[in-house]
């Protein structure tokens, strides 16, 4: 989750093979010798070879994250907010991007956000944890993660897996927050979370408020990142 502080300036998816041989038979009877014909064979090119896609590191500190990458989400249209869908899908495939972890974007969701459908949504709405009136801070984004975690015979370091994480941006913010900096960098708050990222102190993208919409992640973000998905942590 992800607050915009409108006073504070603290960043609130086998086969057999056989061998073929020649056969030769034995004839009594000679037959002239004859120069074969130059027949054309045709160049059948090699199959191409797979390249394995590498597994993720081990996690020794049961950190939340996915198991296997890439992971899928889809862009919930049911409610309009301050930009187009278009935009706003460009800003959320910009976001993963910038963290670096392989995700598919599967177009629109098919039936809106539903948490429990193990469906990743990301759109416009409205935070459930809104903060009390007259509060300096206004809600701009919420993540929620469901994860499953072994409780026995589990195997180390893979104890805690996320299985679905739902992401909504308020579509209504304070005025001065409607821009596309403030959308973009929520977004990047929020895909973090999405990624299994907590909150980190200020000024690192993934703290918990924020005054001036940073777009560039720091040096904290990725050592966060790195912690849950070693070489998978790089910009593509």
């Amino acid at each position: 989750m992800l607050a915009f502080a409108t006073i504070a300036a603290s960043l609130a998816g086998c086969g057999a093979a056989s061998d073929v041989r020649d056969r030769i038979s034995g004839n009594s009877t000679p037959h002239p010798t004859r120069t074969p014909e130059p027949t054309s064979t045709p160049t059948v090119p090699p199959p191409p070879t797979a390249t394995p896609t590498p597994s993720l590191p081990a996690n020794p500190l049961d950190l939340n994250r996915w198991n296997s990458v890439p992971v899928h989400y889809c862009i919930d249209t049911s409610e309009a907010g301050f930009a187009s869908a278009a935009d706003f899908a460009s800003r959320v495939a910009r976001a993963f991007a910038a963290w670096g972890v392989p995700v598919v974007g599967d177009g629109p969701c098919a039936g809106g956000s539903v948490n429990g459908d193990k469906i990743n949504e990301i759109g416009f709405g409205t935070p459930t944890n809104q903060p009390p009136p007259g509060s300096h801070v206004t809600e701009a984004g919420e993540t929620s993660t469901t994860y499953s975690e072994c409780t026995s015979g589990c195997t180390p370091g893979d104890r805690v897996k996320l299985v679905e994480a739902d992401v909504v941006i308020e579509s209504e913010p304070p005025r001065q927050f409607r821009t596309r900096d403030c959308l973009y960098s929520t977004l990047l708050h929020e895909t973090g979370h999405f990624l299994g990222l907590d909150h980190l102190p200020a000024p690192a993208v993934m703290a918990a408020e924020t005054s001036d919409c940073p777009t560039e992640l720091t040096a904290a973000d990725r050592a966060a990142l790195l912690m849950r998905y070693g070489h998978w942590a790089m910009p593509q």
